[in-house]
């Protein structure tokens, strides 16, 4: 049955230290109780940006009072607006308020993506009276430094400023000009300049980073760009780990891409869920990941579309993702019939199909792929030898592709790698033409002998799938900063414990580097490409190579790499791989 939907603005929760928060409610015209779908956002909660993810008119259409609310100090809501610090009391009293709304049935589900799955992790710990299921997507709440802060012990550069200059700066400026015309127009006017150098890729080219605080607002200083003490395992990293620290006893769906910057939080968090359910601690959680970025659900790309039953409007023919929210939703708060979705729907890209599983496989079996001479990739290793590049900070390899988010017009996704490959400082390592289809899925990693002339350096490995015609597109990539290689490993956890350790210049060390989780199929007549370099600017901070941060460092030297290979030094990609009828 459908309904008529009302639409209340400004509908107030008042917190118990006086804050009222403020929410847009969308609810049948009709007298009854229906299940209340909260989500909590500090964007803006009227922002048009969920229509494609989750449609709060058409949900509320189906039977539910949709509650989209502007969280601590952002947009309508009052107080003072700190990453994080206030999402769990505030979420969980405005859970148990949501119980209580005379048109609630009592059962309270929240939804949504990024910063506004964050809120649900977090208000889920507190275990709020009324609390019934999470529908958590392309969620942030995680291991900080596995893509949210850092990655391999480098900066997330490009996520982060686009997040806090982006999303974040102009409502604070708004709100610390408020009465004061002239100062927001002088604020604005530099927020502009600013903007327009992340347009044109001046302002990442910045040395030190740190000099952009000086053209930023108040926020952006304080918050996002890493203050002199900040490193990956620290005080601000395991703040950000806390909402996923385990399992929570509630049904839960989970969506994610596999160009999302924060994909193996989202297999992590459904993992945790899993076990739970393995020991009657919560129901089964459902999972769904499709070949979608992090602000891009379309399944469109400008060098690849995996065509509509890729995108969040089809879901290979089960409906848009609103829909699809609404009939589970409907199942786990109101006992409705089973939806019929399965456990698990991920997209395997190559055959470009969807797969339905119960829960999500471990790979039938691993591969290994041995660099060798002449640009070789193979299943054993080649004769002994090297080969060289150098690294100069000042002429990084641009960000092309891949999981990311940035401002300006680096775009997320699968993408062309000539003009990468073109470069002297990128090597490729390409297998022969497959005779047979090898699908990729699961975790990749890769392990690299290597030696450098400067005390400190990054490497970066990338994934491509190489198709007849020779387009090479990026798949999967990681990166390892030299000085925290003891804290590294193939699983993509950040071990902060060994601390940082230099290089001792052409001292020959191993390498492991974590690239993330995709689906793949190489079909017959493909190949699989690895690419090696040292640099992905601006979606990692560059590496100086002086053993100094470009957090505070505009020094830097160019770098002799070299990356060794055979038997007794098999540098290697790991692959799970799966046979195409699992």
């Amino acid at each position: 049955m459908k309904h008529q939907v009302i639409i209340e603005n400004d509908v107030q929760t008042q917190l118990s230290d006086g804050v009222i928060l403020r929410s847009t409610v969308y609810r049948p015209d009709t007298p009854g109780r229906f299940p209340v779908l909260l989500t909590r956002t500090p964007y803006g909660r009227d922002l048009a940006v969920n229509s494609a993810y989750f449609n709060p008119a058409t949900v509320a259409a189906h039977g539910f009072a949709v509650i989209l609310q502007d969280v601590r100090g952002r947009h309508g809501s009052d107080g003072t607006f700190v990453p994080g610090e206030h999402e769990a009391d505030d979420g969980a009293q405005t859970v148990e308020w949501a119980a209580d709304l005379p048109y609630s049935s009592g059962r309270v589900g929240m939804w949504g993506r990024s910063y506004f799955a964050e809120t649900q992790w977090r208000a889920a710990r507190r275990r709020p009276r009324g609390l019934a299921a999470l529908a958590p997507g392309i969620c942030a709440a995680g291991n900080a430094d596995n893509g949210a802060l850092f990655r391999g012990g480098a900066f997330e550069l490009g996520s982060r400023l686009a997040w806090g200059h982006g999303s974040i700066a102009l409502e604070e400026i708004r709100r610390e000009c408020a009465g004061d015309p002239a100062r927001l127009a002088r604020e604005l006017e530099i927020w502009a300049e600013l903007d327009a150098g992340f347009a044109d890729g001046s302002a990442y080219a910045a040395l030190p980073i740190n000099d952009v605080k000086s053209r930023a607002n108040g926020f952006l200083q304080s918050v996002i760009l890493p203050s002199a003490s900040e490193e990956p395992g620290g005080e601000l990293s395991l703040a950000w780990d806390s909402p996923a620290a385990g399992p929570v006893p509630l049904p839960t769906l989970h969506i994610g891409g596999w160009f999302d910057i924060f994909l193996p939080n989202t297999l992590e968090q459904y993992r945790l869920q899993l076990d739970a359910s393995r020991e009657g601690q919560a129901l089964r959680p459902q999972l769904i990941v499709g070949p979608w970025s992090h602000t891009n659900f379309t399944a469109t790309y400008p060098d690849v579309a995996f065509g509509a039953l890729a995108s969040s409007m089809a879901v290979n023919g089960l409906g848009d993702l609103s829909s699809i929210h609404a009939r589970w939703f409907d199942h786990v708060l109101n006992d409705a019939p089973d939806p019929h979705l399965p456990g698990v729907l991920v997209y395997v890209m190559g055959e470009n199909r969807w797969r339905a599983f119960d829960e999500l496989p471990e790979p039938d079996t691993q591969l290994d792929l041995f660099l060798g001479p002449e640009g070789s990739l193979g299943e054993t290793p080649g004769a002994t030898g090297a080969v060289s590049y150098h690294y100069d900070p000042l002429d990084p390899v641009p960000t092309t592709g891949g999981a990311t988010m940035h401002l300006g017009a680096d775009l997320a996704g699968p993408a062309d790698q000539a003009a990468v490959e073109s470069r002297d400082d990128v090597l490729t390592f390409t297998t022969s033409p497959l005779e047979e289809p090898v699908t990729v899925f699961g975790e990749v990693s890769a392990t690299l002998f290597a030696s450098s002339s400067a005390v400190d350096t990054d490497f970066v490995v990338r994934l491509c799938r190489v198709t007849p015609d020779g387009l090479s597109i990026g798949l999967s990539d990681g990166i390892v900063r030299a000085s925290w290689r003891d804290a590294c490993s193939g699983d993509g956890v950040f071990r902060a414990g060994p601390g940082r350790k230099p290089l001792v210049p052409g001292q020959t060390e191993e390498f492991v580097i974590n690239l993330w989780s995709t689906a793949c199929t190489f079909n017959a007549g493909d190949r699989i490409r690895i690419q090696v370099t040292s640099s992905c600017h601006p979606r990692w901070d560059r590496n100086l190579n002086t053993g100094l941060r470009a957090a505070d460092s505009s020094e830097t030297v160019t770098a002799h790499q070299r990356i060794i290979f055979g038997a007794e030094t098999p540098s290697r990609i790991t692959l799970g791989t799966m046979s195409r009828g699992s």
